[in-house]
């Protein structure tokens, strides 16, 4: 394998994100069947005109084309089924506000006018005109609204049959329309709504459709939807969209005018529209981002973290506000309106589509054959920030490993349900397990891809090969959780173990690091012969203005890797965990920088203040967690395991047990964590368990954990404490899943402890 190919695993070649993107802006072909029956109920067709406007405002494609018909029966000769009030048009800036204007051209029938549900002419009507259109690359796609069942009683196609002969005519006419439907590529979406719908006609009618959705997603193919009444309908018909487009539908509050309507926006969306049905032309509405900043036309990207914005349908009854790159968080959007148009319920949704950045790494880096590795994918948000579980929601992603000497693909199930070999749920991190076939010689190709309706699916590689029986040479990575400034660095340690004649050159690099502003030194490490040392690496982090991130309020948390690989062959992968906070104000840095001098100072002048103060500082010292040595023992009580605790927030150190199946359980400090302990105030430790409250212990205090382990929390002492049975050195071959963050191995001011550091001089295969 050329070692270019593997200088930065993870990566997805440059094609394949083109491929998304273009395949996210492709236009689409849409028509939408209105129901215009006489059972309408009232105000029932001014929410079916609300919808179809809702479908013309959240398109984000503007080469895409509509339209409108609405449909019910013919019951004399003179008389049409349907009613096409929107041709077939362009959905730019001038076609979205059109589709608005012509839907008012819907109106419910009469029994005169031929008031029946044919869907039969409904489904046949739009196949006709989307098939007309004649562009065979772009999806077709046909909403269908009613609130009834199919009803050719009065049709005057059917006149002179008995009611049996009838309806089985009907029946074979539908079909046949369907078939049409398919054969031409057609997607049917039927929702229905009110209390007399034929729910399981209108499945089959999506059944019996063109079945491709916009992805291979379940979630994508075409299905019947109903509701109990039309106020849903709108809602309804834009979850139906979002669906046949690929875009995520995230729905927010509703409320009468005057009111605040809020939808939240994710930090994955790299474009969205915000669609506000106000149900009333008279209604008005302003946007306010998250940050409290008015949107309005005279809006300037400088100010609005470079995004764009484009209003549509204002002054009408449904509007919308087209965004790119908006800012992730809760939007608002203020609704007034003058005496007398406050009576309708309005609501607020939020149509976005986006893209993330995973990462994939492996346990054993270079596996042997016939060896079981863990595997872990990271999403993040394409700048490498980490998301939390709403971000998660509707994400899968499926592995497989390919390589030399076996020729099918070895699937690899991969969950984040905090099951099996997924340590924690929700957390962002999909892991699963896979056995490198005993086939295996030579190189090895891991992949992994991330899919969600709304995003561009991302596909991951990490290359690698089998690792030899006894490998001469190795190397492990160690880059400690920071919280950092921008600009600011964080310091880690790169060990290598050289027992060959030859020299080697490890290559250093962020793995897929374009854009996130993340950066290591050194990029090349050579090892000569004989060597085993401890070489001092770097990550940095770019200034504000360069970093791929925006900086909340309480702080950024980057992802991603450092990946260490010579000769064709990844040797160890580092897990990042970094939180960027703002640099300080000014007033802060004055405080960091003479706050020695001016607490005596205060001292001096206040000498009750003093006494408070100094008594206040002392507790929080006496608990501080700072210095308590974790012990982890077995049954026997052979010591497993030790960390060692630094302070911690709140003067709460919080952390996680992991491995704790395995011979080598480890304590991994973790924000958040199942576990937290600090000192008493009276002596003993105080440990707080997720779930289960605090509790005082004495030192030495046994707490059961998983199995025959248990945890004591002693106060350290100045020799590093021995480590029982099942330590191993990291370097050729070590257990170990998501890298601890911590520091150098050999310290233990971290909060991720690796289980016993090797002596080179005591471990000669290193």
């Amino acid at each position: 394998m050329a070692l270019a190919a593997v200088a930065l695993p993870g990566a997805a070649p440059a094609d394949s994100v083109m491929t998304s993107a273009v395949a996210a802006d492709d236009p689409v072909d849409y028509a939408v069947a209105v129901d215009e029956s006489a059972s309408l109920g009232a105000g029932d067709l001014d929410r079916e005109r609300d919808a179809v406007s809702s479908i013309s405002v959240g398109e984000p494609s503007a080469r895409s084309r509509m339209m409108v018909y609405g449909f019910a029966d013919a019951t004399t000769a003179g008389q049409s089924p349907v009613d096409e009030v929107c041709s077939m048009r362009q959905l730019d800036t001038v076609g979205r506000e059109r589709i608005g204007q012509c839907a008012a051209g819907l109106n419910r029938r009469t029994e005169a006018e031929g008031s029946g549900t044919d869907f039969i002419s409904a489904v046949r009507q739009g196949v006709t005109r989307l098939v007309e259109a004649r562009d065979l690359g772009r999806p077709r796609v046909l909403f269908l609204l009613t609130d009834g069942h199919l009803d050719v009683r009065d049709s005057y196609r059917y006149r002179g049959l008995d009611p049996t002969t009838r309806d089985a005519q009907a029946d074979a006419d539908l079909a046949q329309a369907l078939r049409e439907a398919r054969d031409a590529k057609v997607q049917i979406w039927p929702l229905g709504f009110g209390d007399d719908v034929d729910e399981k006609r209108l499945e089959e009618m999506a059944a019996a459709g063109y079945r491709d959705g916009c992805r291979d997603l379940p979630q994508t193919r075409p299905r019947a939807a109903t509701v109990p009444g039309a106020e849903q309908l709108g809602r309804a018909l834009q979850a139906a969209f979002a669906a046949a487009r690929c875009l995520y539908q995230e729905s927010g509050s509703q409320g009468r005018p005057p009111a605040d309507l809020h939808v939240r926006v994710s930090p994955l969306a790299t474009e969205g529209t915000i669609v506000v049905s106000k149900g009333d032309p008279a209604v008005r509405a302003t946007y306010y981002d998250p940050r409290g900043r008015r949107i309005d036309d005279s809006a300037d990207a400088s100010q609005t973290g470079g995004s764009s914005f484009e209003f549509t349908g204002r002054g009408k009854a449904v509007e919308s506000l087209r965004v790119t790159r908006p800012l992730p968080g809760r939007w608002r959007v203020h609704l007034d309106a003058p005496e007398g148009h406050r009576d309708r319920v309005a609501s607020i949704s939020a149509l976005w589509r986006g893209a993330v950045r995973s990462d994939i790494r492996l346990e054993k880096p270079s596996p042997r054959a016939g060896q079981r590795t863990r595997v872990e994918v990271e999403v993040l948000t394409p700048n490498s920030v980490r998301l939390d579980a709403r971000d998660l929601r509707g994400i899968s992603v499926v592995g497989r490993l390919t390589g030399d000497g076996f020729r099918r693909q070895v699937p690899i199930t991969l969950t984040d349900d905090g099951t099996g070999p997924d340590e924690k749920g929700s957390d962002g991190v999909f892991s699963g397990t896979v056995t490198v076939p005993r086939r295996a010689t030579g190189s090895l190709l891991f992949t992994s891809t991330v899919e969600s309706v709304g995003l561009s699916p991302d596909t991951r590689y990490y290359p690698t090969g089998v690792s030899p029986a006894n490998s001469t040479f190795d190397a492990v990575l160690d880059i400690p959780a920071a919280g950092v400034h921008p600009g600011g660095r964080v310091p880690g340690t790169l060990k290598v173990g050289n027992r060959g004649g030859t020299a080697h050159e490890v290559l250093l690099s962020v793995a897929d690091g374009k854009g996130t502003g993340l950066s290591v030194t050194p990029t090349r490490v050579s090892v000569e012969p004989g060597a085993i040392r401890t070489v001092p690496v770097t990550v940095k982090v770019a200034a504000a203005d360069e970093l791929g991130a925006p900086i909340d309020g309480d702080g950024t948390e980057l992802g991603g890797k450092v990946i260490a690989v010579e000769g064709g062959r990844v040797l160890d992968d580092a897990p990042l965990a970094i939180t960027v906070t703002a640099v300080p104000g000014e007033l802060e840095q004055l405080w960091d920088r003479w706050w020695k001098v001016v607490i005596p100072a205060a001292f001096a002048l206040a000498g009750v203040a003093v006494l408070l103060v100094s008594r206040r500082r002392v507790n929080r010292l006496r608990i501080a967690p700072a210095g308590l040595l974790f012990e982890l023992r077995d049954a026997d009580g052979t010591l497993v395991g030790s960390g060692k605790a630094k302070t911690g927030r709140g003067n709460w150190y919080e952390f996680d047990v992991v491995d704790t199946a395995s011979d080598s359980p480890r304590i991994v400090r973790r924000s958040g964590g199942t576990y937290a302990v600090r000192r008493g105030l009276n002596g003993g430790v105080v440990l707080r368990t997720s779930g289960h409250g605090e509790r005082t212990l004495r030192f030495g205090e046994a707490v059961p954990l998983h199995g025959p382990l248990s945890l004591h929390v002693v106060e350290s002492k100045e020799r590093r404490p021995s480590v029982g049975r099942g330590i191993r050195s990291p370097l050729p071959d070590r257990r170990r899943t998501t890298r601890p963050a911590g520091p150098p191995a050999d310290s233990y001011d971290n909060g991720a402890y690796p289980l016993g550091v090797p002596d080179p001089a005591e471990h000669p295969d290193l």
